[in-house]
């Protein structure tokens, strides 16, 4: 085991986020990742500023990670030679239980993540695991796709992961993403390149919402007291096939039972406060066929997927990366996306 010292911005509870220089060790059951870029996501600004019962201060918080290898990896592929630019899967699977034994790796019952329960992406280093090694969670990035674009393979990974639970989608049906930002903006380029699917955004920030625009969306509405009757006028009475709720907001969970179509399905993409209570009237769900169904993390399956589509140019993360910070800058990067500064936050100077 070797040891060093890197600069890293290490949280130590709600609202108190340190730029500090911090030991760093290495052993052989480990790989380093040099940082090139790690994105901000809304699960590490709300972390940030309410805490989370699965993050135990003190911890380098980050999982939307690009970097490069300091040593060779062996993976199940082939040899990553030392420098390869990666994205990595930060579940850390415990490799034993039923879950993981079906290759559900995001479901373990004794999972870790990285930038959560271990130690993540906004640091000169970070350290990934070998069970994440051995599962096929370091993709190489190809060279048509810049650091930043690249931290957002992984919530790319996460969207098909929902989409993977919705089975079979009527065709030309219509989705409708409650929320506009870049996980709205990612299911809305999703559904329109593999579904063809007419496809609604409905969402608050005008830069978003104009975005989604300019990315396809057939029709975008701001979501207020008229907007199911937007909906409604939109699908000719019908409502909605699929419904993605993509925001933290709690208003969207009984929203989107609103303009929910019979025999639909409704995906809560997004996570909420424990404070906030669901409770669907079970004879509509029966009566109606409507489905609803969660979706946590993503797959080695599904990342490596994400990288082929945006490889190919089916997907286009060019536009997605709006604001840029050093790693001195964290707690401005954490406010810009509490915010809604932009689109995606990235820190990519450490």
């Amino acid at each position: 085991m070797t040891n060093s010292k890197m600069r890293a911005a290490m949280f130590y509870g709600p609202n108190k986020m340190i730029v500090e220089e911090s030991s760093f060790s290495h052993s052989e059951n480990e790989a380093t990742i040099k940082m090139d870029a790690c994105a901000v996501c809304g699960y590490d600004a709300r972390v940030f500023r309410n805490g989370h019962r699965k993050v135990k201060p003190p911890v380098i918080l980050g999982h939307e990670i690009c970097g490069q290898t300091l040593q060779a990896i062996n993976t199940s592929k082939g040899v990553l030679s030392a420098g390869t630019r990666v994205v990595v899967l930060p579940t850390i699977p415990c490799l034993s239980c039923w879950y993981c034994n079906n290759q559900q790796y995001n479901l373990c019952n004794n999972l870790m993540e990285i930038g959560s329960t271990i130690n993540g992406g906004f640091a000169e280093y970070v350290k990934i695991p070998q069970q994440v090694i051995k599962i096929g969670g370091i993709v190489p990035v190809p060279e048509n796709l810049c650091n930043e674009e690249a931290t957002l393979l992984e919530p790319l990974a996460c969207c098909l992961n929902g989409f993977s639970r919705l089975g079979e989608i009527e065709k030309d049906g219509v989705i409708a993403i409650v929320g506009d930002g870049p996980i709205g903006l990612l299911h809305l380029q999703l559904s329109k390149k593999l579904y063809n699917m007419r496809s609604i955004v409905i969402g608050k920030i005008p830069f978003r919402m104009q975005m989604a625009e300019r990315m396809g969306a057939d029709a975008v509405f701001t979501f207020g007291n008229g907007t199911e009757e937007d909906v409604s006028d939109f699908t000719r009475g019908r409502g909605a096939d699929v419904v993605i709720v993509a925001t933290s907001n709690p208003e969207a969970l009984n929203f989107a039972t609103k303009i929910a179509a019979k025999n639909s399905k409704i995906n809560l993409f997004a996570s909420f406060s424990n404070c906030n209570s669901f409770s669907p009237d079970p004879n509509w769900l029966h009566y109606n066929q409507v489905s609803i169904m969660g979706s946590f993390s993503s797959t080695p399956l599904t990342l490596q997927k994400a990288m082929k589509l945006v490889s190919d140019g089916e997907i286009d993360l060019s536009k997605m990366v709006t604001n840029r910070y050093s790693l001195n800058e964290i707690e401005h990067a954490m406010l810009a996306t509490e915010e809604f500064h932009g689109l995606r936050v990235v820190v990519n100077r450490f």
